[in-house]
């Protein structure tokens, strides 16, 4: 009896821990599963998206770069050890004459088996017209390269958001066809039951069958489509493989968004645009280029101290206290004075003057362009809405005459041509209102991108 009981434990145990690895597993397998509104997408990218995380790391750079620049101007302190072991010292030929052996030269040994020398160097900036113009530029460069991180945030966002739509597309489309190939499917089969009645002919049988058959291709084509649609939105937001996504908004919900965002109707401020502000950002620096050029007309003066420890011994014994160590120091400050460069600071000069120039122009450029844009991107928006709103009109009517095709032909007053063409003609319906609602998305969130006021 005891050991059935001791049999009974240790089944009990083992079937304790299949269920909690059970468990384990399926709570592992829940971890992977991510659900998304638009809004969740868009702020989970910003911190694990590929691309602004390197962009992120340039502007940390950008940061270390402004250190580097002013450390240039603060005190530099370098130290140095030489030890030398002179086992075969050189010999130097003396003239006869100062050993009383005139025209026979002596050869004599100079210095010590062993030298060590202890060094040390300070470097004090004292005026530098570069530095100070360096240091500036430095900043301003900080100031262009957060702007690029805001850019580059603004381009990942319009992925991911355009990403979003697809996979919705992708999954409505396909929630489409598959509700259409049940209720087909089942048209089809009571179609043959009729036919084997004799109640039918066979190219109504046909009819169906090929209608089926293109339903079931097109659900096979468009499941493709979602996986690949899933595997970009996955890679936008910096997801693994084993990683699933669930999105938790629909397109008409988005589209009812996006039509009311309040952004949408917003006037174009040119300053408020990143690219405007980006090209404000390259002038200041050519500006900085121009007066880096001509600082260096300007003298630069820097302070030096030096400090030397010496010891020369012919008997290793460097650490032995009591024994002889020699010092000398010296301060003193130095002036480099540009005098001639034979044309070369003058040109250097005049190509940032250019440089600065081109930038003018630029900014110009970027005026137009931007403004061009803005309106293209209107026109293109409100253009998308009224598509939309037609297209959704067009698949009401569509749907309506297939459902009322489909109760005629089950009575028997309407032929399986008749429905197959309404039928195509409601599945295009369906397509054309989704790919509005996708275009409508898309070019809402190109507008809403321009009109982001930059941070």
């Amino acid at each position: 009896m005891k050991i059935k009981r001791t049999g009974y434990l240790i089944l009990l145990l083992f079937a304790t821990a299949g269920v909690i690895k059970a468990q384990n597993a399926d709570s592992l397998q829940k971890s992977h599963i991510k659900y998304f509104s638009l809004r969740q997408a868009v702020d989970y990218s910003m911190v694990h998206n590929y691309g602004v995380i390197n962009s992120g790391k340039d502007l940390e750079i950008a940061k270390q770069k402004i250190k580097e620049q002013t450390a240039q101007g603060l005190p530099q302190v370098n130290a140095s050890i030489d030890y030398r072991d002179n086992f075969s010292r050189p010999v130097f030929i003396l003239p006869g004459e100062l050993a009383g052996k005139p025209g026979e030269g002596i050869p004599v040994q100079f210095g010590t088996r062993y030298s060590g020398t202890l060094n040390g160097n300070v470097k004090q900036l004292i005026f530098d017209g570069r530095y100070f113009i360096g240091l500036k530029a430095a900043r301003i460069s900080l100031e262009r390269t957060d702007k690029t991180f805001f850019k580059n945030k603004l381009a990942v966002t319009e992925q991911v958001s355009n990403a979003y739509f697809n996979v919705l597309s992708a999954a409505e489309s396909l929630r489409i066809v598959d509700s259409t190939l049940r209720i087909t499917q089942k048209l089809a089969n009571e179609t043959e039951q009729i036919y084997k009645a004799g109640m039918a002919e066979d190219v109504d049988v046909d009819q169906l069958n090929l209608l089926v058959a293109n339903l079931k291709a097109s659900n096979t084509f468009l499941k493709n489509q979602y996986s690949i649609a899933q595997a970009y939105l996955k890679f936008y937001l910096g997801l693994g493989e084993k990683d699933s996504v669930v999105l938790t908004q629909k397109l008409p919900e988005l589209i009812r968004q996006k039509t009311h965002d309040p952004l949408l109707v917003a006037t174009f401020n040119l300053n408020n645009n990143i690219d405007y502000q980006t090209i404000q950002t390259s002038i200041k620096l050519e500006g900085l280029k121009i007066k880096l050029a001509k600082a260096a007309f300007v003298p630069s003066i820097n302070a030096v101290f030096n400090y030397q420890n010496q010891a020369q011994r012919d008997v290793w014994n460097f650490f032995q206290p009591g024994q002889k160590w020699y010092q000398s120091a010296n301060f003193g400050i130095s002036m480099s004075i540009p005098i001639l460069s034979s044309g070369q600071r003058s040109a250097q000069l005049k190509q940032a003057k250019i440089e600065y120039e081109k930038t003018l122009v630029l900014e110009q450029q970027t005026k137009a362009q931007l403004s061009i844009q803005f309106h293209t991107l209107k026109n293109d928006f409100y253009n998308a809405l009224s598509v939309y709103k037609n297209k959704m009109e067009n698949r009401k009517v569509a749907e309506k005459i297939y459902r009322k095709t489909a109760i005629k032909y089950s009575h028997g007053t309407a032929s399986s041509l008749d429905l197959l063409n309404t039928h195509n003609q409601f599945l295009n319906a369906e397509s054309d209102y989704i790919t509005a609602g996708l275009n409508l998305l898309k070019s809402a969130e190109k507008l809403e991108i321009l009109l982001t006021k930059a941070q």
